[in-house]
């Protein structure tokens, strides 16, 4: 099930955006669910919804989309996010942060929503499968794309996601237990390296010895007794990421 939210003070607007979606047929109506918002303080006060599509009127009263963008990313890093406006005026942090996938004009005609949907419901189709990973950090249900994580380790009351973005390693602790995480990844390229440490196979750069070579120039120690299923999910996940299996 996917979850569409439009958060937009114009429910004229939101009554075309969910036409489109539902004319298009790319996604069918037992495989959506829509939320409708006409602020920014109504999203945000459905945050445990994590929504997986994000419809975002730039112009609102009161928090705007500008503002609720930056406090919807602390939260929900994996939402696909559209801009939508008729005066389109996002500023450099909304953009940096919010990291929308399109934008779309609001028009007379509607040319711009009819043109843009397809692409973003492709979008959407591909990412509501397992692209992304749901965590509880301080105090917060936050979603994490799986392709943005390098490894998993075991922390003090739970685990550290070591988080690789905009070419830096960011550090998430959450209260999940790292055999839940790994159980919740299952088929989606995570394995143990070692008894404290889950890894990305899609990040491994190469396998030296009882070394793993990652990004940024992390070397993963690999266990003598993981050594063997370590290396084996790697060819498999390589196998079949290249068509080979």
């Amino acid at each position: 099930m996917c979850k569409i939210a439009i958060c937009d003070d114009d429910k004229e607007y939101r009554e075309k955006i969910k036409t489109v979606i539902e004319t298009e047929g790319i996604l069918s109506s037992n495989e959506i669910r829509f939320y409708e918002y006409e602020s920014g303080k109504e999203l945000l006060e459905d945050a445990d919804i994590l929504h997986d599509l994000i419809f975002m009127d730039m112009r609102m009263p009161g928090l705007d989309g500008n503002k609720t963008v930056l406090k919807l990313r602390e939260y929900n890093e994996a939402a696909i996010l559209v801009f939508c406006s008729g005066c389109f005026e996002p500023t450099p942090d909304s953009i940096n942060v919010g990291q929308p996938f399109r934008y779309i004009m609001k028009d007379l005609h509607d040319r711009s929503l009819k043109k843009e949907i397809p692409m973003i419901l492709l979008k959407v189709k591909l990412c509501c499968g397992d692209s992304s990973v749901t965590v509880t950090s301080a105090g917060r249900i936050m979603r994490i794309h799986t392709e943005d994580i390098l490894y998993i380790c075991l922390a003090k009351r739970g685990c550290t996601i070591y988080i690789a973005r905009q070419g830096k390693i960011e550090e998430m602790h959450c209260k999940e237990s790292l055999s839940d995480l790994y159980e919740c990844l299952a088929g989606r390229g995570f394995e143990y390296a070692h008894n404290s440490y889950i890894v990305n196979l899609a990040k491994v750069e190469g396998l030296e010895k009882n070394v793993a070579l990652l990004p940024f120039g992390i070397q993963s120690n690999v266990s003598r007794s993981r050594k063997g299923q370590f290396a084996d999910a790697l060819i498999t996940f390589l196998g079949e990421r290249n068509g080979m299996v």
